[in-house]
């Protein structure tokens, strides 16, 4: 009886569960986000048992895709079904057994990813993740170039950018520091960080470049410090470094990321679109065929037709398999 209620729900020809209830599991999803985001304000009895069925349903779920799996490797080597394990088995820590607020903190953000796992539902949504797991992987590369010339950039703006310390500097040079700190645009961060002042804020203020966030403000104040004496970069320089950079980093290395994407993003849906195209040819084929055979039947039931006749329908099947 059990083995008949898991085949039941098991599509067998495309080893994954049926049609049905995959909407009843996507209707469960929906369900279970928004009674997490209830309990948020109203703890209430009630919808933690419905969060416990929930999560009993999940499991029900997982036992039906392992079973329905071409393989175990195949079932463990999916990205999304080891991310739906994952979120599942933090939904199974009971919250007493967790003493760290942090931890109990981290564990309900993971329980309330369940609802992405309607991603898995989705098989177009499923694909948009599957290319950009994809593009993570096949990118290091390209992250890696990205890397060592943000570390040149950085080294480049720390020697040339960096401000003077106020210690040891004379007192009219502090005038005019002093000066170019309240004139200046928000030049400094926090408590008077530097933005160039060592190489680790130099790559983050080159990182907020690359994003657009205001560079042209830095690269004018860092001009005023130039015409103050505080840097000794002149003003070309400057202007230089800084749309070097943008050039490189917004429009090269971000376009070089995009393209890369879209690539991984076109090999995958033409893989999707020929195991389509394979299927839709195959039910064509096995439709021929069925209609010939039961042409086939028919003429051989009846007696009115010759052998010859009865050859050549034979042969006409046998055609239409050959050339299909």
């Amino acid at each position: 009886m059990l083995k008949n209620f898991f085949s039941g729900l098991i599509d067998r020809k495309n080893h994954r569960p049926c049609v049905g209830f995959e909407y009843f599991i996507s209707a469960v999803i929906v369900l279970n986000a928004l009674t997490a985001g209830l309990m948020l304000s109203y703890p209430l009895p009630e919808l933690r048992f419905f969060d416990s069925l929930c999560v009993a349903v999940f499991c029900l779920e997982l036992v039906i895709r392992f079973i329905a799996s071409r393989s175990v490797k195949a079932y463990f080597t999916d990205p999304l079904q080891i991310f739906d394990i994952l979120v599942v088995v933090c939904c199974l820590i009971p919250e007493n057994f967790v003493s760290s607020a942090n931890v109990l903190v981290g564990l309900r953000v993971v329980r309330l990813l369940r609802i992405t796992r309607f991603i898995s539902m989705n098989r177009e949504m499923s694909t948009v993740i599957k290319v950009l797991l994809k593009s993570v992987m096949s990118l290091y590369r390209v992250t890696i170039l990205m890397l060592v010339f943000v570390y040149v950039f950085s080294i480049i703006g720390v020697g040339l950018f960096r401000m003077p310390d106020p210690v040891s500097v004379s007192a009219e040079e502090s005038a005019v520091y002093e000066r170019f700190k309240e004139e200046s645009q928000n030049y400094f961060v926090g408590k008077n960080v530097d933005p160039f002042g060592s190489v680790s804020e130099s790559m983050f203020t080159l990182f907020k470049v690359v994003t657009g966030d205001d560079w042209s403000n830095l690269r004018n104040n860092l001009v005023m410090a130039s015409e103050l004496g505080i840097i000794r970069a002149p003003s070309w320089v400057i202007t230089f470094y800084f749309t070097a950079w943008f050039i490189f980093g917004a429009y090269l290395l971000l376009n070089l990321l995009v393209g890369a994407i879209l690539q991984n993003y076109e090999e995958l849906y033409s893989k999707v679109r020929a195991r389509n195209s394979s299927e839709q040819r195959e039910r064509e084929i096995n439709e021929k065929v069925s209609d010939l055979v039961a042409e086939l039947v028919r003429a051989v039931e009846d007696e009115k037709l010759s052998s010859e006749e009865k050859r050549a329908l034979v042969q006409k099947a046998m055609n239409i398999i050959h050339r299909d």
